[in-house]
């Protein structure tokens, strides 16, 4: 027993159209980052473009997972494709990962070979920064799955990043200090680490089947179901989310006596609304009789 979600497809596709929207953004502040970087002669800026250009590659990525994610069931994936949005955020942040090492690789290199900098031509690419990543980050934090959680939390990262490149650009105009510029890319990835792991936590969460229910809801939930019906014992009470954001339930009874065809539906019935109390939108119900 079980309903679909409604109104799902419509929020993938609103969430496809943010996160294409958002990719445009990036991969033309890209390029322009690249042109800024070799301007400035910033590090910074040079690898804050290295960073988006792997976001594109992770964004064009997670938008098409979307569009395979709002497929139905078939044949081959028997839960449909949902799960394929979470598959898109992993990959993202694995590349982010790869990005940060070899940005500070790079910053490390530039502690013994420090460039002059231009701190002015720093404050006008902050600038710009900050509203390129503002807009796509309002954008993809309207979104509730992982795919644009896991976005939506790079964008903001990057606003930071620039806030401080904007601030470090006014000191290095007035102040001979390259080593700032190196020193605010290795703290940028460090942040970016950190949004990472947070990302990979939810993500793991996912592939590993946990409950998408706090411990407590859990046993709550379950002390419910075991009251339901006198003649229906709970056998088994799994709980898991295909893409992190729905929530579903599969609930098995043994019935320890007689029942009437409309006493087993009312079994279903109140398990069912049990269910939904806790934000659960598919229950699958099944009730055998004792062996």
């Amino acid at each position: 027993m079980g309903k679909n979600t409604a109104g799902c497809c419509g929020r993938v596709k609103k969430s496809e159209n943010r996160i294409l929207l958002a990719f445009l953004l990036n991969l033309f502040f890209s390029f322009v980052e690249v042109w800024g970087g070799l301007l400035t002669g910033s590090i910074t800026i040079m690898s804050d473009a290295i960073h988006d250009f792997g976001d594109c590659i992770a964004l064009g990525m997670a938008w098409r997972m979307e569009k395979l994610s709002k497929r139905p069931p078939n044949q081959k994936y028997h839960f449909g494709y949902r799960r394929f949005s979470v598959i898109a955020g992993l990959i993202n942040n694995l590349i982010l990962l790869a990005g940060g090492v070899i940005i500070i690789v790079t910053c490390t290199q530039r502690f013994f070979s420090p460039r002059e900098i231009d701190g002015a031509g720093m404050f006008v690419f902050a600038v710009f920064g900050i509203l390129m990543n503002g807009i796509a980050m309002i954008l993809t934090a309207r979104g509730s799955n992982i795919n644009e959680k896991t976005i939506s939390t790079h964008m903001l990262e990057d606003v930071l990043t620039w806030a401080a490149v904007l601030i470090v650009g006014i000191i290095m105009h007035f102040f001979h200090l390259p080593i700032l510029d190196s020193l605010l890319s290795i703290g940028m990835t460090l942040v970016i680490f950190c949004g990472v792991a947070r990302n990979l936590k939810r993500i793991f969460a996912v592939l590993a089947v946990r409950s998408p229910l706090k411990a407590e809801d859990y046993d709550s939930l379950k002390g419910e179901l075991e009251g339901c019906e006198p003649f229906a014992r709970l056998e088994n009470l799994r709980l898991y989310s295909i893409s992190g954001e729905d929530k579903n339930a599969e609930v098995f009874f043994k019935l320890t006596g007689e029942c009437q065809a409309k006493e087993h539906e009312q079994l279903f019935e109140k398990a069912e609304e049990c269910c939904k109390r806790y934000g659960i939108e598919q229950v699958f119900i099944q009730a055998r009789y004792k062996e």
